[in-house]
C-alpha cells in the first residue's frame, strides 16, 4: 500500500468561497479506458492562496473526445483561460484541441504533485465546486522513486482519479510567479 497523496481531513479543510477566477489555468485529464475525463481551472487569489475548481468531469463508454474537446475550448475561451496543461501518455486526444497546451509529465509532475501536498496542507489552496477532486484524492497515492522524491498517481487500476490529476497540473501552473504590469515611462 503506498501512502495517500492527502488526507481528506486536509482536503475539506480547503474548502472556501473563492474569488473570481483572473488568468485562469487550465489541466484535462483522461483515464486510459477512455470512459472518464476531468478538467479543471485554477488561478492565484489576492491573498496568495491558489484556487480550483472543477469545470467538467465526464463519463461515457467511451467519450466522445472530438465532442469533449470542442466544448473544453469553448468553455476555456468563455473562462479566459490562459494556459492548458496534460499528461502526454493518456491526455493529448483532449489537449489536441487547444493550441499551445503544455504537456507536464515525470520531473515536473512530481514537482507538481508535491506543490499540491504543501499548498493543502498549509492550506494555502482553496476550492469549492470541486467534490469529485476529493473523492478522487481518496483513490490517489504516492509513488516513491529512487530519487528520495514521489509523485501522485492513482492507487487503483479499477478507480480512475483524472479530477485529482487535473487539479496537480492546473494548481502548479497557476502556482507560478504572478505576472507584472509593464512599468510605463
Amino acid at each position: 500500500m503506498r501512502p495517500r497523496l492527502v488526507s481528506d481531513q486536509a482536503w475539506q479543510g480547503c474548502r472556501d468561497r473563492l474569488e473570481p477566477s483572473l488568468r485562469p489555468m487550465m489541466a484535462v485529464s483522461m483515464d486510459p479506458s477512455g470512459k472518464r475525463a476531468s478538467a479543471v481551472i485554477a488561478w492565484q487569489q489576492s491573498d496568495d492562496t491558489v484556487a480550483c475548481r472543477v469545470v467538467a468531469d465526464v463519463t461515457g463508454d467511451p467519450i466522445d473526445t472530438g465532442r469533449l474537446g470542442r466544448d473544453l475550448l469553448q468553455l476555456a475561451l468563455k473562462c479566459g483561460v490562459s494556459a492548458t496543461s496534460y499528461g502526454a501518455w493518456t491526455d493529448a486526444d483532449l489537449a489536441k484541441h487547444f493550441r499551445k497546451a503544455k504537456s507536464l509529465d515525470g520531473r515536473e509532475f512530481a514537482n507538481a504533485s508535491e506543490n499540491f501536498v504543501r499548498l493543502v496542507e498549509s492550506r494555502r489552496l482553496r476550492w469549492d465546486l470541486a467534490d469529485q477532486i476529493g473523492e478522487d484524492l481518496a483513490w490517489t497515492a504516492r509513488k516513491p522513486h529512487e530519487s528520495g522524491a514521489w509523485m501522485a498517481v492513482k492507487a487503483s487500476e479499477d478507480r480512475p482519479a483524472t479530477a485529482a490529476l487535473a487539479a496537480i497540473r492546473a494548481v502548479w501552473l497557476a502556482s507560478g510567479p504572478r505576472p507584472v504590469a509593464p512599468r510605463v515611462m
